[in-house]
């Protein structure tokens, strides 16, 4: 979900001499799309941020235990993702991406039952309903941004940030009063209706997204764009090591501060809710546009939070280094995403490719994490050495493009 990058999907429609020719069609309805993400991501939100406390609330998972099934979650993200595009195509020979949609929507509602059963059924509904989305979301995302253009495109795509964020940092708020109770499994399930109602949406969809018109004319970029997008090419991936590395272990911050369980999540919910105005922010105010020091910021903050928030001595400490968390993700992925939508590129098969880099973050993170524990402590500081390794690989993409603008 939260790796649009401008993916959309180009629907061909061969003539009778073999050429592939685009006709133009009317894009899908904006609210319709945005109704589904909503709904959509209180179900993802849930699976990402809320299994981690289920599983230790309800379950007694150890630490180790909930990393180990945070890599679980992320390999099954990668696997999908990374034929995404291949299976789509294979798919759409019977279907058409909205009758898929519908059916991987299904597959979420019989499998958000199955944490009724005990531990095993949160693992494989976590596992599974993982695979599904790595699918769905760029069924979503194509209907998003197939059809549109320059400033329209960067609009929708502005408002999709901002529903899909709110949805996600919602679901710590409303799971929240579970926690008087042993039955938090009960969240995991409420992802059956969330995927309900995005079915009752997606009969508003036309049948596939329109096309993605590869010819269409726009004011070509600036030519420091494409050494930034590469740039963040490296650092999104990494923020994502970054959140895998640290979702798993908030509980258990939560619990050595002394938080009551009922306010845990929504103290957790903090850096998701700074992310929603950071992201904001971002939209509508385009001063960024272009600067090295955006990306630096953005890495700084998000680097020194994820430091702060493991290892906390106070809750004012652990709100504060969740929001700077918080914020130097929007920065991230806010110009990863502008700068891959504005240079242009947005083949499938590239965008399935891009997703599940994501998707090693998921796995990377939690990895790192759990060498730590192994070791007796300290677990923050092997993924922070994986993301300071990325960063400084970033960091040569800067100097490589100063290195072109200086004089011979």
């Amino acid at each position: 979900m939260e790796q649009l990058a401008a993916r959309g999907k180009l629907i061909r429609q061969i003539d009778e001499h073999g050429e592939s020719t685009f006709t133009a069609a009317r894009p899908a309805s904006l609210p319709v799309v945005l109704a589904i993400t909503f709904v959509g991501s209180l179900g993802t939100g849930l699976l990402w941020t809320g299994v981690p406390f289920v599983a230790e609330h309800d379950f007694g998972f150890s630490k180790a235990a909930n990393l180990w099934l945070a890599v679980a979650e992320g390999l099954a993200y990668v696997a999908v993702a990374w034929r995404a595009g291949e299976l789509l195509r294979r798919l759409e020979r019977r279907l058409s991406p909205r009758a898929v949609l519908r059916l991987l929507l299904a597959a979420q509602v019989m499998l958000c039952p199955l944490p009724l059963l005990g531990a095993p059924g949160v693992v494989a509904a976590a596992v599974l309903v993982s695979a599904t989305s790595a699918l769905m979301w760029p069924i979503v995302e194509s209907y998003l941004s197939s059809g549109r253009h320059g400033h329209r495109l960067r609009w929708s795509v502005g408002l999709f940030n901002i529903v899909w964020t709110t949805a996600v940092a919602a679901t710590l708020f409303l799971m929240a009063p579970l926690f008087q109770t042993q039955w938090t499994r009960l969240s995991v399930v409420g992802i059956g209706p969330c995927a309900l109602l995005a079915m009752a949406c997606v009969r508003w969809l036309p049948q596939r997204p329109p096309p993605h018109l590869a010819g269409a004319r726009h004011a070509p970029a600036p030519p420091v764009y494409t050494p930034l997008r590469d740039a963040t090419r490296l650092l999104l991936p990494t923020s994502y090591l970054l959140i895998g590395a640290l979702g798993p272990l908030l509980p258990y911050v939560t619990s050595r501060l002394e938080v009551a369980a009922t306010a845990a999540t929504p103290l957790a919910a903090t850096w998701l809710t700074v992310r929603v105005l950071a992201m904001f922010g971002m939209w509508r105010l385009p001063f960024w546009h272009g600067r090295w020091s955006t990306l630096a910021v953005g890495a700084v903050l998000m680097g020194g939070g994820f430091v702060a928030a493991a290892g906390a001595t106070s809750v004012p400490l652990l709100i504060t280094a969740l929001a700077a968390f918080g914020t130097g993700h929007a920065v991230i992925y806010y110009a990863s995403l502008y700068y891959a939508m504005t240079v242009g590129h947005a083949e499938v098969d590239a965008g399935g490719h891009f997703e599940a880099l994501i998707g090693g973050g998921y796995v990377l993170g939690p990895l790192a994490s759990l060498l730590g524990v192994m070791l007796g402590g300290g677990e923050q500081w092997f993924a922070l050495t994986l993301a300071a390794i990325a960063s400084l690989l970033a960091v040569r993409a800067w100097m490589r493009w100063r290195s072109t603008i200086q004089p011979s």
